[in-house]
């Protein structure tokens, strides 16, 4: 049965740009064959909706260099399309967790909470890395406006899984920089958190 095939396909989170240069050239035969068009658009037909769970948020402990659970929060996300994973009213205070700027993490943390939304794929196959932003637009901190975008990444690490059977999903994000008036800060910024969402 088709829908047995699809148990647990991977939901790979993605950049808006295509996976063209991930997936590169190359010797293909040691690569997962991939779900077909069909394929995938089954299993999104029984994905797409809305869903609601918890939230998690990790943040490295920098005495221990281990990943310590820092928050949670009740939050709803949808599969708005086959392509976009829309999480809803994201606590943007947990973008300023890791901020080391105290004028910067007090401006994250008064803004409001914001829809993220993020570009998912079905994929037996793991790519090698990409990434994407979260625009927070422009920011008053030290005195002056700066444009201010929260960066995230995904490797092998970061996944989404799905069971059809019971409509769990699980999805982890990773958050790795800021960008301050387009240039990545390290001073600003000193280490990235993980975020879970998962259904209960």
């Amino acid at each position: 049965m088709k829908k047995n095939k699809l148990l647990l396909l991977l939901i790979v989170l993605l950049t808006t740009v295509s996976l063209t240069s991930c997936l590169g050239d190359g010797d293909d035969s040691g690569r997962p064959q991939l779900p077909t068009k069909e394929e995938r658009d089954a299993a999104f037909n029984v994905m797409k909706g809305n869903y609601q769970g918890k939230l998690i948020c990790f943040s490295r402990n920098q005495q221990t260099g281990g990943w310590t659970k820092t928050d949670s929060t009740d939050i709803h996300w949808e599969m708005t399309s086959d392509t976009y994973l829309l999480v809803k009213q994201f606590p943007t205070k947990y973008l300023a967790k890791s901020v080391k700027n105290a004028s910067l993490k007090q401006a994250i943390e008064a803004l409001p909470a914001q829809d993220l939304k993020f570009k998912f794929s079905i994929y037996w196959a793991k790519p090698t890395a990409t990434g994407f932003y979260v625009d927070l637009g422009n920011l008053t901190y030290d005195g002056a406006s700066h444009r201010i975008a929260v960066r995230f990444i995904w490797n092998s690490t970061v996944r989404g899984l799905f069971d059809p059977s019971t409509k769990r999903m699980a999805a982890q994000f990773i958050e790795n920089g800021i960008y301050v008036d387009n240039a990545l800060k390290d001073d600003v910024y000193f280490d990235g958190n993980i975020y879970q969402v998962r259904t209960k």
